[in-house]
């Protein structure tokens, strides 16, 4: 072994071309490292390596966030990448990491697009939609839709100038047709020339056909009413492809059995802005109501029922009845005493047409 001042060398010989050589080796000092955090853990990485290197060392990826339309729905094509901090802001991949630098993986937000509002001026006399009367007037339809995809989330109607409202008063009954009330209610409209509006159930309509058949002849007005009535949870939080199955499907069936419905209202009458469009996607119009006598609430009675209607009627009323849904024997016997009052009021009573 050979020795130099501070310096320590390991000899070696090696025979290189038929010679001997002296081969010494410094000691390599360690390398340098620096100290980063990355998603809040302190990490020791090699001097000199970069933004990009250490995105690729630790394989850092943002979550990319979801662009949803009014409807809730995925739209395809507009996700929200996220991004890659350094210090707090973008940078070149290509800069070199110092002490104590910071990166931070920030996922892309989930988001629903943004609405724009469309108007239209409605020049003919139309009810509005919803309905809750028979007044009509000239309006403008506030549509209010998805800026990408074009769904609509809402409708307004907005009357403009005056008002028109009939003398006439539409009695209007749910939840049918039921093989016990059903008949016994239009034999008393019949016999009594009333034109009432009948909201049916899809599946009641399919099992008793020959009902909705006898509504249509005997100059009734049919409507939609969902095909299984659902209400646990409220219809309004239906999935949008569910309320389309409950309308279209009604409507088929009401088609097979002669009626092309354009009218509908929504189970318990619950609606928003997008259930409104929906159905106006379907091509019916929502019709709810603004004279509720409750004859579905325990302890209704035929008087109690009468004077619910008779007290709170007026012009272009729409009177809520139930011929279906359970025990509906007040509702009948509230019949006859309903029609007389009104028509003592100087009304008429007329189907929503």
């Amino acid at each position: 072994m050979l020795v130099a001042a501070g310096l320590s060398v390991l000899v070696a010989v090696a025979a290189i071309g038929g010679r001997y050589a002296l081969i010494s080796r410094r000691r390599v000092p360690p390398p340098v490292t620096i100290s980063v955090r990355v998603r809040g853990a302190t990490l020791q990485v090699p001097q000199g390596t970069t933004f990009g290197g250490i995105i690729r060392l630790e394989g850092l990826r943002p979550k990319t966030g979801r662009l949803f339309d009014v409807d809730g729905n995925v739209i395809a094509g507009h996700s929200n990448p996220g991004t890659i901090l350094l210090d707090g802001r973008p940078s070149s991949l290509n800069v070199q990491l110092a002490p104590g630098d910071r990166i931070r993986v920030v996922g892309g937000a989930d988001r629903t697009e943004a609405t724009i509002t469309v108007r239209n001026h409605e020049r003919s006399w139309a009810p509005g939609d919803p309905q809750f009367s028979l007044s009509v007037a000239h309006h403008d339809e506030v549509i209010t839709e998805g800026a990408v995809s074009g769904e609509a989330a809402g409708i307004r109607f907005v009357p403009t100038g005056r008002v028109k409202t009939p003398r006439t008063v539409a009695l209007t009954f749910d939840d049918g047709p039921s093989p016990t009330y059903t008949p016994q209610i239009l034999r008393m409209l019949r016999r009594d020339h009333v034109p009432a509006t009948f909201f049916v159930i899809g599946e009641l309509a399919e099992r008793y056909p020959d009902l909705v058949r006898a509504e249509i002849r005997s100059g009734m007005s049919v409507g939609n009413h969902s095909w299984d009535h659902p209400d646990s949870p409220p219809f309004v939080d239906l999935a949008p492809a569910r309320v389309r199955s409950e309308i279209s499907r009604t409507n088929a069936e009401l088609a097979r059995l002669g009626d092309r419905a354009h009218l509908f209202r929504p189970p318990g009458g619950s609606f928003d802005p997008s259930l409104v469009a929906v159905a106006q996607a379907e091509g019916v119009r929502v019709v709810l109501w603004d004279v509720d006598p409750r004859d579905w609430a325990p302890g209704a009675t035929a008087s109690k029922i009468a004077r619910a209607v008779l007290g709170n009627v007026k012009p272009g009323a729409v009177v809520e009845l139930h011929d279906g849904g359970g025990d509906r024997s007040a509702t009948v016997a509230a019949l006859p005493k309903i029609i007389r009052g009104i028509r003592r009021m100087g009304l008429r009573l007329g189907a929503i047409r």
